[in-house]
């Protein structure tokens, strides 16, 4: 895969390739939420465009597939520069390299997927009430009757709850008779609590992330490539190309 994304053209060591993997890793680790949640297939390879989805019907009373649909992967990107000088300053002088511009598009990506993930689960998913977030129980209220009506339908737990940093700040602040709102809420979602930049305030969205509900197709997950110079700048690009794949829809609702 290396030869595709031209690493050995840029003209810089092996310490600052490894330096800037580092910052990668370690930004997206810290920022990504669809992937701890979602199940993933792969990585598959660059060269995997698409990825099979099977529908499920019922004949006679026996559930048999159907249908195969085919979802295309889509290709994500966030570029970066880095100045051949401050290149030169790291090797002349005690100061590292800063690498604040492969952090911020380590960010960048991981918004992206996020997006592509979490708001691809809520696309279209049925809706239950969220209920008054600002007073104790109703958060525990709401969730319990969200989960309920998922289990009614089929879909078994662990669930997992995923909201905006507004909406966790919220839901942290509660407390009655002594005891944290977010304790009683996280046992209705074994699978955990998350919170997203990329989900909207005074939503939440309850998921049944079990592989046979949803998972994501990667097929090259997430590298950094060399693109060339621009004139004194180096250009990079942080890449991946992925799907969403909802195999049952009602496996993730909206709380909204």
């Amino acid at each position: 895969m290396t030869e595709y994304l031209m690493r050995d053209d840029a003209p810089m060591s092996e310490a600052v390739w490894k330096a800037i993997d580092n910052m990668v890793t370690t930004v997206v680790k810290k920022q990504l939420v669809g992937r701890r949640v979602v199940p993933m297939v792969g990585p598959l390879g660059w060269g995997v465009e698409v990825a099979p989805l099977i529908g499920f019907g019922t004949e006679d009373d026996i559930v048999i597939a159907q249908d195969i649909d085919y979802i295309k992967l889509q290709q994500l990107e966030a570029e970066f520069r880095i100045r051949l000088k401050h290149m030169a300053m790291a090797d002349q002088t005690p100061y590292p390299m800063d690498l604040g511009a492969v952090a911020t598009a380590s960010v960048d990506i991981a918004k992206q997927e996020d997006t592509l993930i979490l708001l691809g689960l809520m696309e279209d998913a049925p809706t239950e009430a969220l209920g008054d977030w600002s007073v104790p129980n109703g958060p525990f209220s709401a969730v319990a009757h969200a989960v309920a009506s998922m289990r009614a339908n089929a879909f078994d737990g662990p669930f997992a709850l995923i909201m905006s940093h507004t909406m966790y700040a919220q839901l942290a602040s509660l407390r009655e008779y002594g005891q944290l709102e977010i304790e009683r809420v996280e046992r209705l979602v074994e699978a955990g609590i998350y919170q997203s930049s990329v989900m909207p305030d005074n939503q939440v969205l309850v998921v049944s992330p079990q592989p046979w509900n949803m998972d994501m197709v990667v097929g090259q997950d997430i590298a950094t490539a060399f693109v060339g110079n621009e004139g004194l700048d180096l250009g990079f690009v942080i890449l991946e190309t992925l799907a969403l794949r909802l195999k049952r829809p009602g496996a993730a609702v909206v709380m909204g």
